[in-house]
């Protein structure tokens, strides 16, 4: 029996989210606009949930903090999905360009997900477990 290479294991797990690259690229996805509406919103269920002004404030200002890079997020994903597309329709495009065009947006997602993350665990940090389901509610 042969043995697979660690090349070839990497190129199999990452087959299937080219794949689903690719054919999220092919349909109009449903975008979540991150708008003022939803700063609103955060801003009217933390008043709702937290009586404290100063815990209150500081949780307003992490909301708006994760709407900001949860936007940035999209956006990132969206550009992705447009360069993708282009190197798809481009018959001459090679595999190597792909394979930079997936590393450039790594690099530019990870600290964003690592920022994202730290915000949760900022907010999280700020209130109770009931707290935090009814925010989440």
């Amino acid at each position: 029996m042969q043995k697979i290479s660690k090349l070839n294991i990497a190129f199999l797990l990452a087959l299937p989210l080219v794949f689903l690259l690719f054919v999220s690229c092919s349909s109009s996805p449903k975008k979540i606009e991150l708008t003022g509406e939803t700063t609103q919103q955060w801003n009217a269920a933390v008043e709702k949930t937290i009586a404290e002004p100063d815990r209150a404030a500081k949780l307003k200002q992490l909301g708006q903090q994760l709407i900001d890079v949860s936007s940035s997020i999209q956006q990132d994903i969206e550009d992705i999905n447009q360069q993708v597309m282009a190197l798809n329709e481009n018959y001459n495009a090679t595999h190597e360009e792909l394979q930079q065009l997936m590393k450039e947006f790594s690099e530019k997602r990870n600290p964003k997900f690592a920022e994202y993350r730290d915000i949760i665990f900022a907010m999280r940090s700020q209130v109770s477990a009931e707290e935090w389901k009814s925010l989440n509610d």
